[in-house]
């Protein structure tokens, strides 16, 4: 196993939103195990002692793992943080990382807000999150990733000039992100036209969600968000 990680003996591996958490194969379940203590908290505070990678990317969400496996295998000297609650999507990502021996990706079970709390101020230069669920339910909006408190601690933990990109083909959520994002003073919507919010912005690949909704003939909004 390549993934070098601190971990503390009593980490309890709990269930998040467990009924949404698929079935895992042999494979799966048996690399989850491995390292389900060292995907925890604990282990999210080592981070800082990383000090070789001087561009550090957070993916808040990662599914499958489309993005980071790509950007990890693109940019071997950035480091590649992902937090992600699904834990077949964790699993399948580890398997990947052991198969292409890759050194420069990080990830962590869990709700993300918890880990926002925890990380360094003005510690990274980027954070992705990409097509999260929109809860679109008025009483899961609760569970929404993107609230005033989570784009407070987003703004505290990017550094100057650092970026959020946030991609959702969801209309209901893209307001709500939207609007939590501009009424922080600290960002800036980099945008000549609202109506350019539909073209993508980035060189990132296609992820299967965002792929999902093209071929539904939904074309999603693409934000970018930079700390001023």
């Amino acid at each position: 196993m390549n993934l070098k990680m601190n971990y503390s003996d009593d980490f309890n591996f709990k269930n998040y939103f467990s009924s949404r958490n698929r079935s895992l194969t042999k494979d799966q379940k048996s690399i989850l195990d491995f390292y389900q203590k060292k995907v925890s908290l604990e282990s999210f505070c080592e981070l800082e002692k990383l000090k070789e990678y001087k561009y550090i990317s957070l993916e808040i969400g990662f599914g499958t793992g489309d993005i980071l496996l790509h950007n990890a295998l693109n940019f071997p000297n950035n480091l590649f943080v992902g937090i992600e609650y699904y834990k077949k999507g964790i699993a399948q990502l580890l398997l990947n990382i052991e198969k292409h021996n890759l050194k420069n990706i990080r990830l962590f079970y869990g709700d993300a807000f918890d880990y926002l709390k925890l990380a360094k101020t003005n510690y990274l230069d980027e954070i992705l999150i990409m097509f999260p669920d929109p809860w679109p339910k008025r009483r899961h909006w609760k569970r929404r990733i993107i609230n005033k408190d989570s784009v407070n601690e987003i703004s505290r933990i990017l550094k100057l000039n650092g970026r959020t990109l946030f991609f959702t083909d969801n209309k209901g959520l893209a307001y709500w992100g939207l609007r939590h994002f501009i009424l922080n003073s600290d960002f800036n919507w980099e945008i000549d036209m609202p109506i350019n919010c539909r073209k993508k912005i980035s060189t990132l690949p296609v992820s299967r969600y965002e792929l999902k909704a093209l071929k539904n003939n939904i074309n999603p909004f693409y934000f970018q968000f930079i700390k001023q």
